[in-house]
């Protein structure tokens, strides 16, 4: 029976069987739920349209917190231990047995724009939830995972003239409701497979502040680690390419060869993260600006031929560089650049279809690459699907950007180019125009000093060839 609006978990559990609209549960560890239980009545409920369930869980850097107390029974007080294992396993059991359940049984509206609508979701915030909740229909239910950090046993109905009330509706509002809350913090894992990324974030001096989702960086102070990557043929040419018209940013616009983000459950550092970048740009096909690739035909050929060769040093590189790459000429080198991008903020905003511009704050760390013997070929033939793409040696570049025609050593010829009255620059950039990123990069003393000298030492080299 009910007293002062103090419930036990039996009690919460009829609660749930009688929700006739949503449930929502901030903290699925915390409350460690018995899907079983649901599963059925939330079939038919689902199916037919009437219920919503959003399941909102722990992050794992937060299980792994809590962990350190729950591990040790003398400091947690509890009858046994819990390791970080046991709460991943409880983490996974919302997506492992209710909606895999689900799916097996043909539920509608499990999915994003799925007909009807959805009305199951499953999520990871990576804010940590400070108190537990489950909200049935318009009632709130707290439970407290203090050094007990799964299956709370006693709940308190929150109403009107709780002491902490306002206090409490606030934080309903910032981690269940509000766009701009604990929302825009979160992953939700669909079959569509949409995830997003999950990222490092970082403070001022690179030192690591913890983990957000990609989106989380737009518009944000939050500093992520970004790769950025030059690709050079052997004879000194520079790959560039322009975004797609339905790129989700800077549509249309002239880039870096590649980038990318450091995605901290696939990239161990920004030397794996530039690798696979350097794959996926050059030799996956792109289904849509979510992200998508399917293998092109020559990408297994190619998946080992991509070797890192340590930091770019001219001072003592430069003697052996084509010792170490001229005997395999099917093979990609890559270097990272010792400089100082990677230890200052630089500012990588994105422009939106609409005009807009979306702050990003990162740290890059700047690859340059050596590409296979056959690359230009590649790039000649249109085999690399993603983008349109260019091959221009650095002065090229410059010289395009600044809205001068350059020559085409290649098809001997001068570039193509409109010119008005005196106006050359505008018209030129009219019909070029970079990235920030690139914008960047060409403006930067890197550029003269590093990129534009490896560009003109490559070309040397390949003539004395």
């Amino acid at each position: 029976m009910e007293k002062n609006n103090i419930i036990n978990r039996e009690q919460l559990f009829q609660k749930i069987h009688a929700a006739e609209r949503r449930i929502r549960i901030l903290g699925a560890v915390a409350f460690d739920l018995p899907y079983d239980e649901f599963k059925e009545e939330w079939l038919k409920k689902i199916n037919a349209g009437e219920l919503t369930v959003e399941i909102i869980c722990e992050s794992e850097s937060s299980l792994s917190y809590d962990a350190l107390i729950a591990s040790d029974r003398k400091v947690s007080g509890e009858n046994r231990s819990y390791e970080i294992g046991d709460f991943r396993n409880i983490a996974k059991e919302a997506l492992m047995n209710l909606k895999h359940f689900l799916e097996r049984e043909k539920c509608k509206h499990l999915e994003p724009n799925s007909e009807g609508g959805q009305n199951l979701f499953i999520r990871t915030y990576y804010l940590a939830p400070k108190i537990p909740v489950i909200n049935v229909d318009g009632d709130y239910y707290i439970g407290l995972a203090l050094t007990k950090f799964n299956h709370i046993e006693r709940f308190e109905k929150i109403t009107k003239d709780h002491i902490w009330a306002t206090e409490l509706y606030r934080y309903f509002n910032a981690f269940l409701d509000s766009v701009n809350g604990a929302r825009k913090y979160s992953t939700e894992e669909t079959k569509s497979g949409n995830k997003l990324e999950v990222i490092q974030m970082f403070n001022n001096d690179r030192v690591p502040q913890g983990q957000l989702p990609r989106d989380s960086f737009l518009d944000s102070t939050r500093i992520k680690v970004v790769v950025w990557g030059l690709i050079f043929t052997k004879d000194g040419y520079m790959l560039i390419h322009q975004r797609s018209k339905n790129a989700k940013d800077n549509q249309g616009l002239w880039d870096k060869s590649i980038g990318g983000h450091v995605d901290i459950e696939r990239d161990i550092d920004t030397v794996k993260a530039a690798s696979r970048e350097l794959l996926e740009e050059l030799y996956k096909k792109e289904d849509d600006e979510q992200g998508g690739y399917n293998k092109a035909d020559f990408f297994k050929a190619n998946e080992d031929k991509l070797v890192f060769l340590g930091e770019w040093r001219p001072s003592y590189r430069l003697d052996s560089l084509f010792e170490d790459t001229k005997y395999k000429p099917d093979e990609s080198y890559f270097w990272r650049m010792n400089y100082k991008f990677s230890r200052k903020v630089v500012n990588s905003p994105r422009i939106l279809p609409d005009g807009s511009k979306q702050t990003v704050k990162a740290f890059v760390d700047l690859y340059i690459c050596i590409a296979s013997d056959d690359f230009a070929s590649k790039v000649a033939d249109n085999k690399l699907k993603n983008s349109k793409y260019k091959l221009l040696k650095p002065y090229q570049l410059k010289d395009w950007y600044r809205g001068v025609a350059y020559f085409d050593e290649k098809e001997n010829r001068e570039a193509e180019y409109r010119e008005k009255d005196d106006n050359t620059r505008e018209m030129v950039n009219a019909e070029f125009k970079v990235t920030p990123d690139l914008e960047t990069i060409i403006n930067s003393d890197i550029f003269e000093d590093d990129i534009s000298s490896f560009a003109a030492y490559l070309e040397t080299k390949n003539k004395s060839k």
